[in-house]
């Protein structure tokens, strides 16, 4: 293999491909990035066998070859190359970069050993605007569980029905939903896409490009642009997120975001510090007024919003992270609340808008 291109094209494939280099697995070869040309082009290959992820880039090609180097090694090297053009010539296993009048040799593994990433032979790809989708999955992808013991949570349920398209996740302590319109499409798609993944997608992914979507029974391919992200879909049942969702309530608010979530944040800065260790913000609603006294053996706050209250008055308790994530992904001023007590679900909405809900369970204190 032999090329001719720039830092900024090495850059540019390491950083588009490295989230998906293994860091776990005790095969080396996968802890390496794979580079091949073909077409007068430079692809960019790294997979941990979960997740993989493929770019190409435009290079002048003056030999044909494949190379699979250290991700870590050779990403600090990229990093580190002075700006302007080089040359990069393969031999046996190893490249060596030649950059003004020196060179840099970074030894390899065999490419014959690393695992093909095979395409999915799908007749019929669905399509759909990229900043629509890049919306659904800020909104949505917070709720995911870290907790790796029961897979199902650790991934969204993308679920598209002809035009209708909706996303899910939930840790089982809170559940966000967003849905919406595919116009003209008539595929349908059923499966849980590792969060893993999601996040690729979405910091890959541009607001002006048009995502497609090739599917099979296991696996998942988005392409857009030079890009494309493979993902292995989770095994498993979803849980029936419908009916956990609340029907009515006793009580609906309706409260400013921006203020409601900084009063969240000043009040969490000491529930962090308190003996449980938990980072619990407790509020009451009373008198079309939200009110929080918190107070730890680091000090007090007690602050009152001003809201437009429907129904009973009540208090509660909640992760104060579970109300700071929704807050910071809904994009109207004023936030809908639903609440039946102490000890039940919230449910927190848009104003006019019925596309996105989040729920969460209060804390029992």
């Amino acid at each position: 293999m032999e090329i001719l291109c720039t830092r900024e094209d090495l850059l540019k494939g390491v950083n588009t491909v490295q989230k998906a280099v293994s860091t776990k697995s005790t095969l080396p070869i996968l802890q390496g990035i794979k580079l091949k040309t073909a077409d007068n082009s430079l692809w960019f290959e790294a997979t941990d066998l979960e997740l993989s992820i493929r770019c190409c880039l435009s290079v002048t090609v003056q030999g044909e070859g494949q190379v699979v180097l250290p991700a870590k090694l050779f990403s600090e090297i990229v990093r580190r190359l002075p700006d302007g053009d080089l040359r990069v010539v393969s031999s046996d296993n190893n490249i060596d970069i030649y950059y003004d009048h020196s060179n840099f040799i970074i030894n390899g593994f065999d490419p014959e050993e690393y695992p093909e990433i095979a395409d999915i032979p799908s007749p019929e790809p669905i399509m759909l605007p990229s900043a629509l989708f890049k919306d659904m999955i800020k909104q949505t992808i917070f709720a995911c569980a870290v907790d790796e013991s029961r897979p199902v949570f650790t991934g969204l349920l993308l679920h598209i029905d002809k035009e209708n398209i909706s996303l899910i996740a939930t840790d089982t302590h809170r559940l966000a939903y967003s849905r919406s319109v595919i116009p003209g499409n008539e595929k349908e798609f059923k499966g849980i896409i590792p969060a893993k993944a999601m996040h690729e997608v979405y910091r890959l992914l541009d607001d002006d490009e048009l995502l497609t979507i090739k599917y099979n029974k296991s696996r998942v391919i988005f392409e857009f642009g030079s890009i494309q992200i493979f993902a292995r879909l989770i095994e498993g049942q979803f849980p029936n997120y419908k009916q956990v969702i609340p029907q009515s309530c006793n009580t609906k608010i309706l409260v400013n975001g921006k203020k409601f979530l900084d009063t969240v944040e000043r009040a969490s800065l000491l529930s962090r510090d308190n003996y449980l260790r938990t980072n619990t913000v407790r509020f009451s609603v009373e008198n079309n007024a939200i009110i929080i006294n918190q107070y730890s053996e680091m000090g007090k706050i007690s602050e009152q919003i001003d809201i437009e209250q429907e129904g009973e008055d009540f208090t509660i308790s909640f992760n104060a992270k579970y109300i700071t994530d929704v807050l910071k992904v809904i994009d109207t001023e004023q936030v809908i609340i639903e609440a039946s007590g102490s000890y039940s679900p919230a449910v927190f909405r848009p104003v006019k808008d019925d596309s996105y809900l989040y729920l969460a369970l209060p804390l029992r204190n």
